[in-house]
């Protein structure tokens, strides 16, 4: 069967043509609106992760950061071992004062039993 080639069939080529330019415009367009959609994402997202770190590193000074965070590490050890050093006076002298008391206990067993 013989294909018609008549000015029908060149108007449906054409249109064909058109739809398909017309798609991948659309395609296109639509690429390029996401595109500069996710930009302006990420760049609000990058401005907030830099506000973070302006604000988490005072003047913009990391270094300055790390050394007052191993500062207030040297402080809180040595508060600890303050702690652990009253703690062990306070036991050491309670024990002494036990001893005293237990020897002047017995003391004054050893007296009374003389005394007898």
């Amino acid at each position: 069967m013989d294909e018609y080639r008549g000015p029908e069939r060149r108007q449906a080529a054409l249109t064909e043509d058109r739809v398909a330019l017309m798609i991948q415009e659309a395609v296109s367009k639509a690429l390029t609106t996401h595109e500069q959609h996710l930009m302006l994402h990420m760049d609000r997202q990058f401005a907030s992760l830099r506000q973070t770190f302006a604000d988490a590193f005072p003047g913009g000074d990391p270094h300055g950061h790390r050394i007052a965070h191993e500062k207030a590490i040297r402080n809180a050890t040595g508060w600890d071992k303050l702690k652990a050093e009253v703690v062990s006076k306070f036991l050491t002298g309670g024990l002494w004062i036990a001893a005293g008391w237990l020897a002047f206990a017995v003391w004054e067993a050893f007296k009374h039993e003389v005394k007898k």
